[in-house]
Parts: C-alpha cells; sequence; structure tokens
C-alpha cells in the first residue's frame, strides 16, 4: 500500500514526508485492557486502564538471592566471631603471663590501634566515591577493580572491619589490660589493686574510643586515598 497522501509514487531521495510519523506511533502507544472494579457490593464494572499505570512486578527471585546472601553474610560474621575472640582472648591470657612487662604494653598498644585502624577503613569504604576508582578499572588497573569491588561490598568490607575485627580487638584489648593489671597490683592491698584495675580498663577503653572518634573524620575526609592504599596493600603494591 502506498501513503494516503502520495499513493504509489515514487519518492524522491533526500526528501521528507511528515506523514510517516503515524507508522512510529502505532508502536509507541499505550495499550488499554479492560479490568473488573467492584463499587459497594454492586455489580462489576468494567474500566479501561493502562499498562504503563500498573507497577512493575518485583523481581522475587533477586530478592530471595539478596536475603539469603544476607542471612550467610550474618552467619560467617557470626562464627568468626566467636571463634576467633574465643582464640584470642585465650592466647592473650597466656601471652601475658610469659611475657615481660613492656612486651605486654606494646602488644596492647598493637591491638587497640588495629582495632582503631580498621574501624577507619571501613568508613572510608562506606563514604568513598566510586567514580575515581571507575576510571582506573576501565583501564584495567588492578588497583582500580579492586577498589570497586571493595565500595560495591561496602556492606559486607563495613561489617568485616567495624563489626568483627574492630569488636574483638575491643575484647582482647580488655583481656589483656585485665592481664597486665593482675600483673601489676597482684601483689598490693586487694581494694586498691581493684581501683587501679578498674582505672587501667577504663583507660584503655577511653583510648579506644576516642581513637575511633579521631578516627571517623580522617575516615570521611580523606576516605579515597584510604580506600586507594587497602587497594594497593590488596593487589600487592601493584597498579
Amino acid at each position: 500500500m502506498g501513503n494516503r497522501f502520495i499513493g504509489d509514487k515514487k519518492q524522491s531521495v533526500g526528501k521528507t514526508y511528515l506523514t510517516a510519523s503515524h507508522k512510529v506511533y502505532v508502536l509507541c502507544r499505550h495499550l488499554y485492557y479492560p479490568k473488573k472494579l467492584k463499587l459497594n457490593n454492586q455489580d462489576d464494572v468494567f474500566s479501561s486502564r493502562s499498562i504503563m499505570d500498573d507497577k512493575p512486578i518485583p523481581r522475587s527471585r533477586d530478592k530471595k538471592k539478596k536475603k539469603t546472601g544476607k542471612t550467610k553474610w550474618a552467619l560467617i560474621a557470626f562464627s568468626l566471631s566467636f571463634v576467633i575472640t574465643a582464640i584470642l582472648s585465650a592466647a592473650s591470657d597466656k601471652v601475658v603471663n610469659v611475657m615481660s612487662l613492656v612486651a605486654a604494653t606494646a602488644v596492647l598498644v598493637a591491638i587497640i590501634a588495629l582495632g582503631i585502624i580498621f574501624d577507619i577503613i571501613g568508613l572510608a569504604v562506606t563514604t568513598a566515591d566510586i567514580k575515581p576508582f571507575n576510571s582506573m578499572a576501565a583501564r584495567r588497573l588492578k588497583t582500580g577493580q579492586k577498589a570497586v569491588s571493595l565500595i560495591n561490598n561496602a556492606e559486607k568490607v563495613s561489617s568485616f572491619c567495624n563489626d568483627i575485627v574492630g569488636d574483638i580487638a575491643g575484647v582482647v584489648s580488655g583481656a589483656t589490660g585485665a592481664g597486665i593489671a593482675i600483673k601489676l597490683f597482684s601483689e598490693m592491698d586487694a581494694d586498691i589493686a581493684f581501683l587501679l584495675t578498674l582505672a587501667l580498663t577504663s583507660l584503655i577503653s577511653a583510648i579506644t574510643v576516642g581513637g575511633k572518634a579521631l578516627g571517623k573524620s580522617v575516615a570521611i575526609n580523606h576516605s579515597t586515598k584510604i580506600v586507594m592504599f587497602v587497594a594497593r596493600v590488596l593487589c600487592g603494591f601493584r597498579k
């Protein structure tokens, strides 16, 4: 069939006809279908409704996968926290008893610093902008690809750094501080030893909380540099 205005006449090259646009409208128009409506126990009434008005059907499979993934990660985090805390707490008691006071204090400082550093990493990954790392990943740089992977899995990275490592470091530092206090104040009077032990453990807790508070501002202000450094470490300092 020819065009209704020009019939079967041949069209010249480079000439446009506005009437050809009606063919596009057939493909783009909204489709309507009848739907039943109930009004106060009366007869069903049919009304036309556009398919475009309906909300998209949710993908139940994707939701189930997300829920199962979160459940698995929660179980993994629970198991890791339980096992690592039990092992490190038992080891810290024996190590403090065997080591000298200076070495035990150095171990305590290292544990507190570890908890603060991982808290900074977890917050930096959560707040970092992914755009500069996307450009690096587009150039096939391993550091950029690793950084993009960390940011895309920010929930798991934050849970591991802040919850697992951070909380375990807090528990182990408390146990190590108690062991050092026993070593320091065992020969003193019971009441004085109790007060000094309480003061030492409170000091450890205050240092940990204060260090994490300072670390949060550092993580927010320098999140891109921190994520870049962590990605380089995970990649073995390769580009």
